[in-house]
């Protein structure tokens, strides 16, 4: 008895007896996939103006957005009874044990990404244990090499013996990240973190491509009822994009080493596990907080999250970063004043002033003077720095950005004014 099979739009009709006389062939269709582009203005034409604000700002960061994950690698003495897998696929996660996932977001073109140090904590306290672990086999052959005296000495193989040594040491736990919803994941390193401020930058290790970064905004700007954004991977959910507003400000929060995180937004923007790390943006599309933590009893969102402001995270960031230049040789050394910097807040003295300025250093040199508290308590201003090069700068943030970017070597501009509003010009 015959049967009709219908596939990819051919109709085929099966008997058996043919089919011992004869091969019927099946032309498959030849379909080829159309891609048709459309413009954001016409997908969004049916959109409200509050709509349109959030698909602009997921258009403009989601490409910068990462999930994190990090794990300790499986090695054959940990699996010794498993049978032998078929060799990992290029840019795919290695066998091992998880120890913990989040979201990250890509703040320079080169491959710089930032995440919560609680993301990666469990590499981090493994990668340091795994350093200081082979400082101790450096010690050690040392020792030997020392110790060992005479014809004795000649038939040691101290690389042998290294190499042995090393072999007892677990693996080295490692960091990937997958941005934008990519398929493939790259390997990256901690260049540094920050616990006080669950704060950890990472760097991918082979980044030959420009990557999309964001920016960061002005966090002091906000007011509450603001419209927020946040984009991460909750629950290993890619590119989950949830809105909301700045439900309060000023809120302090406290970390999983202890301390507390002072001046941190609170919003109302849905906020989960695996958020952790992820932008938090205003509707410039701008970094304005980073998603550190929630306030619950079901492990789910409440309704209540909070973000590190991005005032306090951006110094530190761009500090972090400059030094790990530095260190790869990327960029010369960073240039020395040799000033200290406190912003009064007087109402009628803002501005930058001077605290202290260190002998024999450039700022000493052509007289730039600090504040002097007499013993009467009495306070004497000296200078107050209001630009850099020519640019006015209105803010200790913003004095910082400029200094930061001198190097060793580089001539440098400063406009100061005293205590009685004399402003004069200063080259170092």
């Amino acid at each position: 008895m015959g049967h009709t099979i219908i596939s990819n739009g051919f109709l085929a009709t099966n008997f058996p007896s043919l089919i011992q006389q004869q091969q019927v062939l099946l032309q498959k269709s030849n379909l080829r996939a159309t891609t048709i582009a459309v413009s954001s203005d016409e997908l969004e034409k049916n959109l409200t103006m509050a709509e349109r604000s959030v698909t602009s700002v997921v258009r403009k960061a989601a490409p910068s957005v990462a999930f994190i994950t990090s794990l300790w690698p499986e090695t054959p003495r940990r699996r010794p009874n498993r049978k032998k897998t078929e060799p990992r696929r290029e840019n795919s996660l290695p066998p091992g044990i998880n120890l913990g996932t989040g979201s990250g977001f890509v703040v320079e073109t080169d491959g710089y990404i930032i995440t919560n140090y609680h993301v990666v904590e469990r590499a981090y306290v493994l990668q340091s244990m795994q350093t200081e672990s082979m400082k101790s086999v450096d010690k050690l052959i040392g020792n030997i090499t020392c110790n060992v005296k005479g014809s004795l000495g000649s038939f040691i193989d101290v690389d042998t013996i290294k190499s042995m040594l090393n072999q007892t040491l677990p693996p080295e736990a490692r960091v990937f990240c997958r941005i934008n919803s990519e398929n493939s994941y790259q390997a990256c390193r901690i260049v540094n973190v920050e616990p006080e401020l669950d704060l950890a930058v990472l760097k991918i290790e082979s980044s030959s491509s420009f990557l999309n970064k964001v920016d960061f905004g002005d966090s002091g700007s906000l007011i509450v009822g603001q419209s927020l954004v946040a984009i991460g991977n909750p629950f290993g959910l890619d590119q989950t994009v949830t809105s909301g507003v700045v439900s309060a400000l000023n809120r302090e929060i406290k970390t999983q080493e202890g301390g507390s995180i002072r001046n941190c937004i609170q919003t109302d923007a849905a906020i989960n596990p695996g958020n952790s790390g992820g932008p938090l943006l205003n509707l410039e599309g701008d970094v304005i907080g980073v998603n550190t933590a929630i306030i619950t009893t079901s492990g789910s969102n409440a309704g209540i999250g909070f973000a590190i402001p991005s005032d306090r995270v951006e110094p530190v960031v761009k500090d972090i970063i400059k030094m790990d230049r530095v260190r790869s040789r990327e960029r010369p050394d960073a240039g020395y004043l040799g000033v200290g910097i406190i912003k009064t807040q007087q109402k009628d003295r803002p501005g930058n002033w001077i605290v202290q300025v260190d002998p024999d250093s450039p700022a000493a040199e052509v007289g730039l003077k600090g504040i002097k508290i007499e013993g009467s308590g009495s306070v004497e201003y000296g200078d107050c720095i209001v630009a850099v090069a020519g640019k006015f700068v209105n803010s200790y943030y913003e004095l910082m950005s400029e200094l930061k970017e001198r190097v060793v070597g580089e001539e440098l501009a400063l406009t100061v004014e005293n205590g009685t509003t004399n402003k004069r010009r200063v080259v170092i």
